[in-house]
């Protein structure tokens, strides 16, 4: 489904996305896509406030990988921008992440590996329209059904 929404919009759409896979049984694998500036961090953040988490959403530009942790869930948020290749993702022990039970994993930029995050469970589509203001999103559900 597309929709034309401004940044307040793009969290509260991933608010309303965050209320679909709570409670969810297995880990789930959510890869984001879009270019520079799309909302992709936004949408990130929305997602982990909803999902019961205080602190503060940062991109994880510059240290790849951000983890957020309850009792009950972790949450694992991933910037491959500027990942090289997937020895940079193996030095930081990506395979632990990915095998971690009861966790999410959000990844920004995942077409920057040629290994890893290829199986997603929804691919989230955020694009710029003309007007800078707003961006277009569309929600791809359960890609491993």
């Amino acid at each position: 489904m597309e929709e034309l929404i401004g940044e307040k919009e793009t969290e509260d759409k991933a608010k309303n996305f965050a209320s679909l896979i709570k409670g969810f049984k297995n880990s789930l694998l959510i890869n984001l896509i879009g270019n520079l500036g799309a909302g992709k961090t936004t949408f990130v953040r929305g997602l982990i406030q909803e999902l019961g988490f205080d602190e503060f959403v940062k991109s994880p530009t510059f240290t790849i990988v951000e983890s957020y942790e309850s009792d009950n869930l972790k949450v694992f948020h991933f910037d491959l921008y500027r990942i090289e290749d997937d020895r940079e993702l193996q030095a930081i022990g990506v395979e632990d992440y990915l095998t971690e039970e009861n966790a999410i994993t959000l990844v920004e930029w995942p077409e920057k590996s040629k290994r890893y995050f290829n199986n997603p469970d929804y691919i989230i589509e955020l694009n710029h329209c003309d007007n800078d203001e707003k961006r277009l999103i569309n929600i791809i559900k359960d890609l491993r059904q």
